[in-house]
């Protein structure tokens, strides 16, 4: 986990973009794009694209292409443009694209939300709100004296630690975001996703295509080596093993949104310093992997449920139980030495399911994108438990 990371788009457009009755499709933060318009340079001066030698206006393969020249440039890092990750494509400098960015500086990083709703595409920017000016400092010795004391007082007083933006205790707040760009839906023709890049092509045969790396769920082999050989038993095969995953977990049990969760069951007899992490965001179930507080999500009819009892070890642990599945049981596990001065063993095994009661699954969750893959653990009972893919 990276409690430092800002929350996601998804989370984000769903508070400060989308209107009553409207449903988001899609969010991305973004920051640099570039024209790829005929009679336009990439900065969108009169002259020839220079994206268009390697790849048709409109056409396809233009994201890959973008990558290229973008990334290259003088001989120095520091002359090199920043890379483009969206591109504004069209027959001309009047079309609808290039009007929608027009108030827009190409080549440059600047921090913007995109989404597609059911009845717009918009382009948000962040609102910033403006410190109040510090207090004039005291011109007396007296007075000096006494704005130094309160200053270390503070400092003493707040030892809180900060994760970027967030801080110990505190929930997650969700930054401002207004709307400058919107497109109605009555002008979108077409949304293309290619897996590497997604294209929103306009009416007028202008549009936007932004390039995105998917993240790729890989098997953390230093995870595998361990419990292949400190927690298989004979004959049993290692289908799944996670490192362990830092944050809280969230979910809906028995019809009530709990965010964090707390444990509700017996625990191990394992006492842990005090919690020094950010409290979540004000919630929003769809878009909980959005939160880089939430490591975990559940949903369960009832707190007996079978991933609810997983839930627990998840919350109450803080990241020293970690999942466990071979092909004859789910399980979590924690490190022996937590429990014994001179383990006997590496693994111990805490709320071990049979394998044939539980369906492992890899699905996509949220609207922000690049998509975020998860681990699911669906239950014969109707409760399932998600883990974020770290």
């Amino acid at each position: 986990m990276i409690f430092s990371a800002p929350l996601g788009p998804g989370h984000v457009a769903r508070q400060h973009v989308c209107r009553a009755g409207e449903s988001l499709v899609w969010a991305m933060y973004r920051q640099t794009f570039y024209y790829n318009i005929d009679g336009l340079d990439q900065l969108g001066a009169p002259g020839r694209s220079l994206f268009a030698r390697g790849a048709s206006a409109v056409g396809r393969g233009v994201g890959e292409f973008a990558l290229t020249f973008i990334g290259g440039g003088g001989d120095s890092a520091d002359e090199k443009p920043p890379e483009a990750d969206h591109l504004v494509f069209g027959p001309s400098g009047s079309s609808l694209a290039a009007r929608a960015v027009s108030g827009l500086s190409p080549g440059k990083r600047q921090n913007r939300l995109w989404a597609l709703t059911s009845t717009r595409l918009v382009i948000a920017h962040r609102v910033v709100v403006e410190q109040t000016p510090a207090e004039p400092e005291p011109k007396s010795f007296l007075g000096k004296a006494i704005g130094f004391g309160k200053d270390i007082g503070k400092i003493l007083l707040d030892n809180r630690l900060t994760f970027g933006e967030h801080v110990e205790g505190e929930p997650v707040a969700v930054p401002d975001y207004q709307v400058s760009v919107e497109i109605p839906r009555a002008q979108i023709a077409d949304v293309q996703s290619s897996g590497s890049s997604l294209r929103v092509v306009l009416v007028d045969g202008s549009g936007f295509e932004f390039l995105l790396k998917p993240k790729v769920p890989a098997q953390n082999k230093i995870v595998a080596k361990e419990l292949t050989k400190h927690w298989l038993r004979r004959g049993e095969n290692l289908v799944l093993g996670l490192p362990p995953v830092f944050g809280h977990v969230g979910g809906v049990v028995g019809g009530s949104l709990h965010v964090p969760w707390s444990p509700v069951g017996a625990m191990p007899p394992l006492t842990l310093d005090k919690l020094r992490w950010p409290l979540p965001a004000p919630p929003s179930p769809p878009d909980w992997v959005d939160d880089p507080t939430l490591g975990y999500w559940v949903e369960a009819p009832g707190a007996s449920s079978t991933a609810v009892q997983l839930a627990d070890h998840f919350a109450f642990s803080r990241g020293n139980g970690r999942l466990a599945v071979s092909d004859q049981r789910v399980a979590v596990v924690y490190p022996t030495h937590l429990f014994e001065a001179k383990p006997s063993s590496v693994f111990t095994t805490f709320a071990e399911i049979p394998r044939n009661a539980v369906r492992l699954e890899t699905p996509y969750v949220g609207a922000s994108l690049p998509v975020q893959p998860i681990v699911r653990l669906a239950f014969a009972d109707g409760s399932r438990l998600d883990l974020r893919q770290p």
